[in-house]
């Protein structure tokens, strides 16, 4: 996680920048981002020349998430059209959000990405079920860490865990998963430790589960259900400058200096 002054610019957001393109690579990245005041859990996107493309800001933080991050709007809902494919991507559980998956469906997402901090078995299940129904692929990352990747006490505490847990302890054992459209799991789930999984995505794959089931195209009935995405962002205050108002007409018709 990376706190963000200013977006997009700021040392982070380079940084990011950099690394995709340096090691050639479309990243889709986890951050904590600060707007003004405000924080709000986002996903960068980085393409691999290095150009930071934009980011998804989450729409629903989950219960006391409430009290520590911002609210995103339909602004920021990208999904962005690569060489590799479709690329988008929901947090954690907004995932569980019908309308806000069929909005990426109906933008025609093809690589679905997934950051969560869910390492429960039925997360797995949930991927599962996106990737079918969305007849994509989904790339679901989750952190693997232990105690120790902490703070020490009493400056951070574990709520819930009964004893202080050994430095060794593992508290979240990660779980990060690809599954294709046809819900065949092609690497992962991980829970043995820090890893990098891959997999070969076969596009085809994507044409062949539509064929059967599209969402939002044959599968649809748009005449008894519907879903309107407004993606204009929400600003608490607007301003109208004094520069960009049109010239007054004068009483002859002439505008007026």
């Amino acid at each position: 996680m990376l706190l963000l002054t200013e977006e997009p610019a700021g040392p982070e957001v380079t940084r990011l920048a950099a690394m995709a393109g340096k090691y050639k690579v479309f990243l889709v990245m986890g951050v904590i981002e600060r707007e003004g005041y405000t924080l709000y859990c986002s996903v960068l996107f980085f393409d691999p020349l290095g150009r930071y493309l934009g980011k998804h800001r989450k729409l629903m933080p989950t219960a006391l998430e409430r009290i520590i991050w911002g609210f995103g709007d339909g602004s920021t809902i990208p999904v962005y059209d690569t060489p590799l494919g479709k690329i988008g991507a929901l947090i954690c559980w907004e995932n569980k959000m019908p309308l806000l998956r069929t909005a990426l469906y109906g933008k025609g997402i093809e690589i679905y990405c997934a950051p969560t901090a869910d390492s429960r078995p039925v997360w797995q299940a949930s991927m599962t079920h996106i990737a079918m129904e969305g007849g994509c692929f989904v790339l679901s990352a989750n952190q693997f860490c232990r105690r120790q990747d902490y703070p020490p006490p009493s400056e951070y505490a574990f709520a819930g865990l009964g004893e202080e847990p050994s430095p060794d302890t593992v508290v979240c054992p990660g779980g990060s998963v690809i599954i294709s459209p046809s819900g065949e799991v092609l690497a992962g789930p991980n829970y043995d430790g820090e890893a990098l999984i891959t997999a070969d995505l076969d596009m085809g794959e994507i044409v062949r589960a539509k064929f059967d089931f599209d969402v939002v195209g044959h599968y649809s009935r748009p005449e008894v259900l519907s879903l309107v995405v407004d993606d204009q962002p929400h600003r608490p205050v607007s301003f109208t400058s004094a520069a960009e108002k049109a010239p007054a007409a004068k009483s002859d018709g002439t505008a007026k200096p």
